[in-house]
């Protein structure tokens, strides 16, 4: 799967890597740029376009519908950044969403390319595998507008969509301009997403970071992540529904930051224990 990435700030060193996704039918550079701002000197930060939205192309169809496939674009990416910089820095990914579910899928398979991973608003599975597929038919035949009101009031808590309405209209302005079908099969990828058998097996970190109030991913699925995975990690973010890193990006920043230190602490360390 071939996705399009750019650099967020290519002037800056990058002793570090940090690659970035968004929620499905979401704009990297809307839900993202906050938390990459904060993160200005600690990273060199890579947005990653889903396929059909943003400056994604649209989903092609010689690719399964898995996050699988997704999680395989993801790692291509770093491959091609690190030939891009001529480095050996380490490349963590943060996803919000379908992104983080994907970046479980990076954990397991691509633990040669990824030195960690940052699951935002997501965990092992994600609702039920019918009312994905339902969806997925739903979009094909009509779109994605009929999406727009409920999906505000899940991703966003009432005083945030009061407080920002500009930011909250520019979000959904992503969703309803999202290519229907490279949504729909993104929606088919999230009907097979189960990596719960596979936590145990986890060898990178994992940090899981979820909103205290957000309705979409109950948090027993969460912890179940955090406290399975070898290396996993919770966080839970105030006053946040889905829109984590929209919502609280300083708080999510500061989390990533921790990752991308601590992980390079340790590394050394390591090597020095050898």
């Amino acid at each position: 799967m071939d996705l399009n990435w750019t650099y967020y700030n290519p002037e800056k060193p990058a002793e570090r890597v940090l690659l970035v996704a968004p929620s499905l039918g979401g704009n990297c550079a809307h839900q993202w740029t906050q938390v990459a701002a904060d993160l200005l000197d600690d990273a060199r930060v890579v947005f990653i376009d889903l396929p059909g939205t943003g400056l994604g192309a649209v989903w092609d169809d010689d690719d399964e519908p898995t996050l699988d496939a997704l999680a395989a674009g993801i790692a291509d990416v770093a491959r091609a950044v690190r030939a891009d910089l001529g480095t050996e820095a380490p490349i963590y990914f943060a996803g919000l969403s379908i992104s983080g579910a994907t970046a479980l899928h990076v954990a397991r398979d691509h633990a040669d390319v990824i030195s960690g991973v940052v699951v935002v608003a997501s965990a092992a599975t994600v609702g039920e595998p019918a009312r994905w597929l339902e969806r997925a038919e739903q979009v094909e035949a009509t779109g994605t507008t009929w999406l727009v009101e409920e999906t505000t009031k899940r991703w966003f808590t009432p005083m945030f969509r009061a407080r920002r309405a500009d930011v909250v209209d520019a979000i959904m302005e992503g969703l309803s301009s999202a290519d229907d079908h490279s949504y729909a099969q993104l929606c088919r990828a999230l009907a097979t997403h189960d990596v719960r058998d596979d936590l145990p097996y986890l060898g990178i970190p994992v940090v899981m970071v979820a909103g205290e109030r957000d309705t979409s991913t109950p948090i027993a699925n969460v912890e179940l992540v955090a406290e399975t995975a070898p290396r996993g990690e919770l966080y839970v973010v105030p006053m946040a529904a889905h829109q984590v890193t929209v919502c609280q990006p300083a708080v999510v920043a500061e989390i990533i930051r921790g990752l991308l230190y601590r992980s390079a602490t340790s590394k050394v360390v390591s090597e020095s224990a050898d």
